[in-house]
Formats: C-alpha cells, sequence, structure tokens
C-alpha cells in the first residue's frame, strides 16, 4: 500500500523538471540572436536569405545606389502620367536601420522559426527615408490643377422666368491622405504606377462656398418693369447688366444705383441717356413694392420719351443718385435681363409680398406761355412756329395694391414757352 502511494509524487516530480526544462530551453532560445538570415528571406521582392549582416548590406547597398540613380514614383491620374524621381525627394533606402529591423526581428522569432521551418518565406519591408518636405512640394505641384472652385448658386431671368441654378460643389486634393498613399507605395519600393481615380473621395474631397450658413431662397417674382433702350453700344449694355443683376438687399437696408453701377463719365456720348433709362427700370420695378420707400431720387425736368411723366428717376447733379429705403422685411434680389431691346427689371423675393401697380394723375394743366419774335425774312401777317412748347402741369403719384390706393408723392413739371416768328409784331397792331 506504501509503494502506490510514492508513484504519483514520482510521477509529478517528473513532470516538473520537464518543464522547467522545455521553459529553460524556450528562454534559452528566445535570447538567441542569429547570425545568418534564414534562406527564405526578403525585402520586398530581394532576397538576401542565407546572409550575414555584411552580406546583407553589400547587396542592399548595391539596390540602393541604383534606386537612388533610377528610382521614380509613378503616379497615374486617370490618362495623366506623372513622375516623382528618388533624387528629387532625396529618396533612399536605410540599410543599416532596414538590417536591424529584420535581425532583430527574426531573432526574437527564433521559436516561430523552429516551429514552421528555415525554408518559411518571410517577407520584410525596408526602412525608406525621403525629404517629406520636398515630397509635399511635388504633390502639391501635382494635384493642384485636379481642384476646382465651388461655383455658387445663382438665379437669372430668361424670358421673364425666374431659373435657379444650384450650387457646383468645389473640388480640393486631400494632401494629408495623398501624402499617406504615396508615402506607403514608397515604402514599397514598387516601380508600378500608384494609380489614384480622380472620383476618389478620400483623395479629392468636394466642399461647398457657403460655409455652413443658410441662404434665403428666393421664389417669388413680386415686381417688375422694363423700359425701353435707346440705340446703344452692346458693351455698355452689358456693363449695366452685370452690374444690376443679382443686387440682393437686405430689409432695412437702402436700394442704392451708385452701389450697382458706376455713375461717372455721364458726359460720355449716349451714356446718361443710358443711365437715366436703367435708373427708371430700377425705380418703377420696386416702386409699386409695398414698403419701398423713396430717399433720393430726382424727376425730369421735361416729359421723357421712355417714361410716363412721374414714374422716370434720372441721374444729374454732382451727387446724382438713385436712393429707396427696403422696409419691406423681406430681403430683395434685383434680376435684369435685355430683351426686345429693352432692359427688363424684376424684383425677387423669399416670400411673396403686397405689390401692386403705380398710377400718375395729371392735374394744374397750365397752357404753355407764347412768346412772338419779328422775323424780317417774313410778310406781313405770315407766321412760322420755331418751337411748340410745352404745357405745364402737375402729377400726383399713387401705389394701388388690391383695395388700398396712397399718394406717394407730388412732381411739378413747369410749362415751356411756345416760340412764333412772326412778319410784323403783334404788339404794334392797332398802334398809332
Amino acid at each position: 500500500m506504501l509503494k502506490q502511494r510514492r508513484k504519483p509524487a514520482w510521477i509529478l516530480f517528473v513532470l516538473i523538471q520537464a518543464f522547467l526544462g522545455s521553459c529553460i530551453g524556450i528562454f534559452a532560445l528566445s535570447g538567441y540572436q542569429i547570425e545568418r538570415l534564414p534562406a527564405a528571406t526578403y525585402i520586398n521582392d530581394i532576397n538576401i536569405g542565407g546572409l550575414d549582416f555584411q552580406e546583407a548590406s553589400v547587396v542592399l547597398n548595391d539596390y540602393n545606389d541604383l534606386l537612388m540613380r533610377k528610382g521614380r514614383v509613378e503616379i497615374a491620374v486617370n490618362h495623366d502620367r506623372y513622375t516623382i524621381s528618388y533624387d528629387q525627394i532625396d529618396g533612399r533606402m536605410d540599410v543599416d536601420e532596414t538590417l536591424d529591423k529584420i535581425f532583430n526581428e527574426l531573432s526574437g522569432n527564433s521559436i516561430n522559426h523552429l516551429v514552421v521551418g528555415e525554408n518559411a518565406r518571410t517577407v520584410h519591408e525596408p526602412v525608406v527615408v525621403f525629404n517629406t518636405g520636398k515630397l509635399s512640394a511635388e504633390i502639391e505641384n501635382i494635384f493642384s490643377q485636379y481642384g476646382r472652385e465651388p461655383v455658387s448658386d445663382s438665379y437669372r431671368i430668361e424670358n421673364g422666368r425666374l431659373v435657379y441654378t444650384p450650387e457646383i460643389s468645389g473640388i480640393r486634393a486631400d494632401y494629408t491622405a495623398l501624402e499617406r498613399r504615396i508615402t506607403a507605395h514608397i515604402h514599397s519600393l514598387s516601380q508600378e504606377a500608384l494609380v489614384i481615380e480622380q472620383d476618389d473621395p478620400e483623395i479629392f474631397v468636394a466642399f461647398s462656398s457657403d460655409n455652413g450658413e443658410d441662404k434665403e431662397a428666393f421664389k417669388f417674382i413680386v415686381s417688375s418693369a422694363h423700359i425701353r433702350l435707346a440705340e446703344t453700344d452692346r458693351n455698355e449694355e452689358e456693363g449695366i447688366l452685370e452690374g444690376l443683376n443679382g443686387s440682393i438687399i437686405p430689409s432695412g437696408e437702402m436700394v442704392q444705383l451708385s452701389k450697382m453701377l458706376d455713375l461717372s463719365g455721364l458726359t460720355l456720348e449716349g451714356r446718361q441717356d443710358l443711365v437715366n433709362r436703367t435708373a427708371t427700370a430700377v425705380y418703377q420695378a420696386f416702386l409699386p413694392i409695398e414698403g419701398i420707400t423713396p430717399v433720393n431720387r430726382r424727376p425730369s425736368e421735361m416729359v421723357l420719351p421712355y417714361s410716363e411723366p412721374g414714374l422716370e428717376a434720372v441721374i444729374s447733379g454732382e451727387n446724382g443718385d438713385l436712393v429707396l429705403e427696403n422696409s419691406t422685411g423681406q430681403t430683395l434680389m434685383l434680376l435684369c435681363e435685355i430683351r426686345d431691346k429693352s432692359l427688363h427689371c424684376y424684383v425677387i423675393s423669399p416670400e411673396n409680398i403686397p405689390s401692386g401697380v403705380l398710377v400718375a394723375h395729371k392735374k394744374d394743366v397750365v397752357e404753355p406761355p407764347v412768346i412772338y419774335s419779328v422775323n424780317s425774312d417774313l410778310k406781313k401777317g405770315e407766321t412760322r412756329i420755331v418751337t411748340e412748347g410745352r404745357e405745364g402741369f402737375t402729377i400726383h403719384v399713387e401705389r394701388v395694391i388690391g383695395n388700398d390706393r396712397g399718394t406717394l408723392y407730388t412732381d411739378r413739371y413747369d410749362p415751356v414757352s411756345r416760340v412764333v416768328e412772326v412778319g410784323d409784331s403783334p404788339l404794334q397792331k392797332g398802334s398809332k
């Protein structure tokens, strides 16, 4: 009975000794430093198996010399190809660092090699060094051409219809992502082209111009007007359109023509007339809207051929301008087009606001006085009209919105004398 009890104790002792021996062996292998690389050791496609540190250094230095002379990074973007030579970025393999890393790694994994065998293929990445600043400059030089600025959303008028064009996003290259991807390609020592698709969202990032701000959407044409244009230079007309189109007038601010157009140079032929017709079109487009008040508007001294009296606005004098106050409670936009030789102006708003029509009432008509002038070339009793003259009158301008009617202002037009030439003075008739 006593002998049978001692056997398990001896067996346990033997097992403990075996375990301790195994541990000692494992620890010994863990600290083992290899002198030569296993037969199937590669740096990417370069076989350095069976070589010691110095022999592997010779092989890699030879390859490094070739790499620095002829190595390149080829980048393909769609059909475009670009090359960055290793020389441009001071690129090379750090041979000592690469081999130190491999020898240390394999020495620390001696047990693994013992298990999988000497001929198991191991592939290691080289330590490649280069000037990151030079690489960044080359990347920016290549990829900056693929960026584009965003095109803001826009409104325009086509044949009296409001047309909205949504924003087109801009594209910018993510240079951080590009550097990361190209750096990985360099470390692979691959001489194959690195393909980057132009629709790759990681590389080419879409961005907007609105900076996250909410924009008002203009939906309603609340008022419009048109004025016939005289024969003018087409470039002048285009300049007028460019200045007016898209002007934004927030509520509480002023519609001011001098902020839209250059009002200088009015002495140039046709310029004064074009500016006055433009001012009149803008004036007649805004004034029917409830909440629009004239602040600086000058009437003409005479009736104009393109506008009903009382509804014109002329730019004259040293500080001539057209200024209207926007108290509508809405942001307004001015859009224009030239169609059928007329300047058409439209006022656009995010919300439909009250607007009506302008009515000009002529009152207090005064006949023109007659001035007689004696012309010796005329026979007695013969007359000739030199100028017809013009009656004087008062214009009361009203804004009518639905059933509401309100007087805005009164304009007065002085009479212009009628000049008549006669053969003898009418003052002498009946005199002795």
